[in-house]
């Protein structure tokens, strides 16, 4: 085979040396992936907590041990509060069980600040939208949990549906308000977008709307479909989602901006299975990977796979809420409950 070099073989040798570079690093990249799955297929198993629900562990079981047959998945659930103290109970006692941790970034970086997670820097990290992305690489995002206002079709119609968070201090839905008291991440961007003087304030009005408070995301959406309740403060837009699916209904309202925070994978520090741990979170953050999340309605964190209704993230200025530390997130969860209990 003839090369033709033309008038300028420097060029040439640039555009060879640049190619051949590109090449060595995808050889490099796929040498270190090999290892990877060596050494997980040595370890044979990874274990994993997760504050998702069982329908997400269970997908997510299956599609895994499907790719990698060689692993066994072993996963705890519970919700995010419950999960920490499951956690760290353990550490105190010495046990370290979970190769992955997943939960919300709240109490992902009380971990991270506890010196009990690992850094790891996925190879498919670059596909994740840029203001999403963890800093120090101590976690990734999976999913995004956005917040919105549902209501019931039935019992809401109109001009009576509400644009606002303040519309939600009307006299006329004094006890027509349901909440999830595990939404404290609501709770949060509420005082990050209010400031804490108005914040508190806007809490104390809507403490007086006599709201029904209920505990645990599924049950009050359930509630708000058979009409205990007309309206819920705040609940996931992907749980109304699913719950239309049935026949529920229900609607939610898309307000601006679109409070998001990041459901994140992160690898812990001391742990059993380390190599079958990172071929988890690259799975989960590949595209294959989520477009299982996405099958869930889940809101995908990926530029190429958007979520189903891309309704849930597209056309959205969203305000992403900043993590806080632990003991920040302690009081605020403490005045949350003072307020609606």
């Amino acid at each position: 085979m003839v090369v033709r070099i033309g008038r300028n073989p420097l060029r040439f040798f640039l555009l060879f040396a640049l190619g051949f570079g590109g090449f060595a690093e995808a050889q490099t990249l796929s040498s270190e992936r090999a290892k990877l799955i060596d050494d997980a297929k040595k370890e044979g198993r990874i274990v994993f907590y997760t504050g998702a629900s069982a329908n997400d562990g269970n997908a997510l079981k299956l599609a895994f041990e499907k790719k990698y047959p060689f692993l066994k998945m072993e996963y705890f659930r519970a919700g995010k509060d419950k999960l920490l103290g499951k956690y760290l109970t353990e550490v105190r006692n010495n046990t370290f069980l979970p190769d992955v941790y997943q939960g919300s970034v709240f109490p992902v970086a009380t971990l991270q600040q506890k010196g009990l997670l690992a850094r790891y820097r996925s190879p498919e990290r670059d596909a994740i939208h840029e203001i999403l992305r963890g800093k120090d690489d101590y976690w990734a995002p999976v999913v995004l949990n956005a917040m919105s206002i549902p209501y019931n079709i039935r019992l809401v119609k109109g001009e009576d549906i509400p644009r606002s968070y303040d519309d939600l201090l009307l006299p006329k839905w004094k006890g027509k308000l349901g909440l999830d008291l595990n939404k404290t991440e609501w709770y949060v961007a509420m005082m990050q977008t209010l400031g804490e003087e108005k914040g508190r304030k806007y809490m104390e009005a809507l403490s007086k709307q006599n709201v029904q408070s209920r505990d645990g995301n599924t049950i009050t959406g359930q509630l708000l479909a058979a009409g205990e309740y007309s309206i819920v403060v705040s609940q996931y837009p992907t749980s109304v989602e699913e719950m239309k699916k049935s026949g529920a209904p229900i609607e939610w309202i898309p307000l601006q901006p679109h409070f998001v925070y990041a459901q994140v994978l992160a690898l812990t520090a001391k742990n059993s299975h380390p190599a079958a741990g990172k071929l988890f979170i690259d799975y989960c953050l590949s595209e294959e990977g989520q477009q299982v999340l996405k099958g869930l309605s889940r809101i995908t964190v990926r530029k190429d796979v958007l979520p189903n209704p891309p309704k849930l993230i597209q056309g959205h200025k969203l305000l992403v809420v900043n993590p806080v530390s632990a003991d920040d997130y302690s009081r605020y969860n403490n005045e949350y409950h003072k307020y609606f209990r």
